[in-house]
């Protein structure tokens, strides 16, 4: 309706135009004739004209009304009509895998192929492109095209078989980059252990003897006795360090050392006070050190280390000496998980719980080494115990690379350690396998 009344407001003005041309014609010619006088017959054939002019009007408005309404359609067929839809959906698939063989081409550039997915890019939107035009001339016609062609199965086959050469190409995209990632996280790894090589042998250079750097760049065709002996001492100081703190613990919570040594070792009796420092250095490397010769540590979750050969245990050694504490303290890691248990077992046997309790107001450390699976504490305390641990661990490894057969092997090493510190070795049978 809106449409209609722009053309009968022009009909009519029309209309009133003319009827004013008409009188002035007939005012003019009336007065000039017969002075004035109307003329009935002049009047007659204007009204005549412009009824007819009203019906042509009127009759150009309804051919205006009937050519604006688009003719209706006849109806599309549903199997037409799903093959249609079929035919541009294996189309739009097409165009995809073309594009995606088009990016593949281009990383690394291949001008043969990178020609031929834009030839066959440009085919296939040609092919949409027609889908369209006849779509939006005849539907009817278009999805019957369609139907004459190939049957809809035979479209959804076209459209997975583009789909499947699209997640390929996807696919060995996906690899490439991943391959790339892992290049740059080793040489990221290669950097940081040069890295910590560099920080060890700075943190050497300025506290000897409190790194174990002096370590690094060994091979288990060259071990001798020297790197047992640096690996003993670095474990004794650990040894030493944990004493003296929990001398102080003692101290602060008031108890009294003498009566504590002579708790640890019953009838050994002390020249001087100040002696009580040794006989708990000698409780603790006791206990550290029990079961030193065996593989497995004397512990029953550790029986699968009995087959271990002298290869994975000096790459156990290796490996550990560079590792950083977060790593070997998380009880998520399956990789130290040996290591853990022979932590939580050393810390039980160590730190007694009224000690704990006397020194800490509670127990939480010994429940969450006596846990299995716990998170291990988080506290200085059981950090430097921890770093003891690892060191008497790296010199039990190192230990059991030795080859039996060698010279200067872990005879000689167990000679030397036995002449250097026999105190710390009283009693763990380092001399057995």
């Amino acid at each position: 309706m809106a449409a209609e009344l722009p053309q009968q407001k022009a009909g009519g003005g029309l209309a009133r135009r003319l009827v004013r041309l008409l009188r002035r014609k007939r005012s003019t010619s009336g007065s000039v004739a017969g002075g004035g006088e109307y003329d009935e017959s002049s009047m007659d054939s204007s009204i005549n004209s412009l009824s007819k002019l009203k019906l042509s009007a009127a009759k150009l408005d309804v051919l205006f009304r009937s050519a604006a309404q688009p003719a209706a359609s006849p109806a599309v067929d549903a199997a037409a009509a799903h093959a249609l839809v079929a035919s541009l959906f294996a189309g739009v698939s097409a165009v995809k895998a073309a594009y995606a063989q088009l990016q593949q081409a281009q990383h690394p550039y291949d001008a043969e192929a990178i020609q031929s997915a834009d030839a066959a890019m440009v085919a296939e939107l040609t092919k949409l492109s027609d889908h369209k035009r006849r779509f939006a001339r005849d539907p009817a016609a278009a999805a019957k095209s369609a139907a004459a062609g190939p049957a809809a199965l035979a479209a959804h086959a076209d459209e997975q078989r583009h789909l499947l050469r699209t997640y390929e190409i996807t696919a060995g995209k996906l690899g490439r980059e991943l391959r790339a990632r892992d290049a740059e996280a080793e040489r990221a790894r290669a950097a940081l252990a040069d890295d910590l090589r560099a920080a060890r042998a700075l943190e050497e250079r300025a506290h000897p003897g409190r790194t174990l750097a002096a370590l690094d760049g060994l091979h288990l065709s060259g071990l001798n006795a020297t790197h047992f002996l640096t690996a003993l001492r670095h474990a004794a100081r650990s040894v030493r360090s944990f004493a003296k703190s929990m001398l102080v613990e003692m101290r602060r919570a008031g108890w009294d050392p003498v009566a504590a040594a002579a708790a640890a070792h019953p009838g050994v009796p002390l020249r001087h006070p100040g002696d009580a420092k040794f006989a708990l250095e000698s409780f603790v490397a006791l206990k550290m050190f029990d079961g030193f010769h065996r593989r497995d540590f004397g512990l029953s979750a550790l029986h699968d280390r009995s087959s271990y050969d002298r290869r994975r245990l000096f790459d156990e050694f290796a490996e550990l000496k560079a590792a950083p504490a977060a790593e070997f303290l998380d009880a998520r890691s399956s990789r130290w998980g040996a290591l853990g248990e022979f932590l939580r077992d050393r810390y039980l046997s160590v730190v007694h719980e009224r000690m704990e309790a006397a020194f800490f107001g509670s127990t939480s450390q010994r429940g969450a080494a006596a846990s299995a699976g716990a998170a291990l504490p988080g506290t200085p305390w059981f950090a430097e115990f921890a770093e003891m641990a690892r060191r008497v661990w790296l010199l039990h490894c190192l230990f059991l690379a030795f080859d039996d057969g060698d010279d200067g092997g872990a005879g000689t090493a167990v000679a030397a350690a036995a002449a250097w510190g026999s105190p710390w070795c009283r009693g763990s049978k380092l001399g057995g396998r």
